[in-house]
């Protein structure tokens, strides 16, 4: 079976990062290639030593986008699954996948199977809503990675019939926890792209005295404090989530919230915005609180501060969790099953007019 993924580039985001493990995790019978809208990005040398193809895009600003579309069309002769992710992957992917005719020797020309995920609510989207709808009915299948995913794609995107395989995290990559030297300022952790939907304006008006914040990840948000650290794109996250006393995940809105479930494995005291997919990642594993809000935000950070046997606690909690929900064997298994589901069900599927 060979399947191939489409994203608009090779960032570093949790997309990006699903796609890479389900491409080094493939089964022996799995063929993969990944094709980008767009160009390469930080990932690019991960996915390379995976050994998988790369087709790069280069989606122009002129000819209407033509150029991109023709590679992408080429890109799917022979296959049989077409997997597209994020708002880019998903439009250009199902717009080449109606364009294309497979034929692969086994029988007449059709179009590949298409499946599509959805990693996040969204709530940033507008006319994107529209594009989304019209172009659903090519999707023989759209994944949705939480339950609130799967709600807000059917109650404010008007899209039914998703289902649902959340994402997973290699527990593998997170070793003991030890939080930072006795003596030391308490040390929170931010993960994420530095964008409005992540919060961390508010995590930094909230950052109490006597805590010092370091924030992992690229974007234009910046600002000068004295007790905070912008640490750029980084390799070795396990080891600074085994390190810090508290990862805060203040995000306004969020699909599943990787970085959460990674604190989770990492045995981090995680609070998180109590919102969409966050609060089904944490649960009852973290302190919850109001998005967009800095006193309650502040007020968690301070209790977490002053309570070592209550971060223990959560710890624990935390690794017990995703290691019952969030395990990434489990996510590419489910994948697989359904790419195996599609392909039988539909290989008699004729192309679409």
């Amino acid at each position: 079976m060979k399947v191939l993924h489409v994203l608009c580039d090779l960032s570093s985001g949790g997309a990006e990062r699903l796609v890479l493990e389900l491409c080094r995790r493939r089964g022996p019978d799995i063929e993969v290639a990944v094709a980008t809208v767009g160009g390469l990005g930080p990932l690019e040398g991960a996915f390379r030593a995976a050994g998988v193809p790369l087709i790069v895009g280069g989606r122009p600003r002129k000819h209407l986008g033509l150029r991109a579309m023709a590679r992408l069309t080429r890109a799917m002769d022979g296959v049989d699954i077409v997997h597209t992710h994020l708002f880019a992957g998903d439009t250009w992917g199902r717009l080449a996948a109606v364009l294309a005719r497979v034929g692969n020797g086994r029988g007449p020309s059709r179009r590949p199977i298409v499946v599509t995920t959805e990693h996040n609510v969204n709530r940033d989207e507008t006319w994107q809503r529209t594009v989304k709808r019209a172009l659903a009915p090519v999707s023989d299948a759209i994944v949705c990675v939480s339950e609130a995913a799967a709600a807000y794609t059917r109650d404010v995107e008007g899209i039914a019939g998703a289902r649902v395989i959340p994402n997973g995290i290699d527990l593998s990559r997170f070793g003991p926890h030890r939080g930072s030297n006795s003596g030391d300022p308490t040390r929170v952790l931010a993960i994420g792209r530095r964008v409005p939907q992540k919060g961390f304006d508010v995590l930094v008006a909230a950052l109490p005295e006597g805590m010092r914040l370091d924030i992992v990840g690229e974007g234009p948000y910046r600002v000068d404090h004295p007790r905070v650290r912008f640490l750029g794109l980084r390799e070795d996250v396990p080891e600074l989530l085994a390190g810090a006393d508290i990862l805060a995940v203040p995000s306004r809105w969020e699909g599943f919230g990787l970085a959460a479930a990674e604190g989770l494995a990492a045995g981090v005291a995680v609070v998180a915005s109590d919102v969409d997919g966050l609060r089904e990642v944490v649960g009852d594993a973290g302190l919850l609180v109001p998005p967009g809000e800095v006193a309650p935000l502040e007020g968690a950070l301070r209790r977490l501060g002053a309570d070592p046997v209550l971060r223990r606690a959560l710890g624990e909690r935390g690794r017990v969790r995703v290691a019952a929900r969030f395990d990434i064997r489990q996510t590419t298994d489910r994948y697989e099953r359904l790419y195996l589901e599609l392909a039988l069900g539909c290989s008699t599927h004729e192309a679409m007019p």
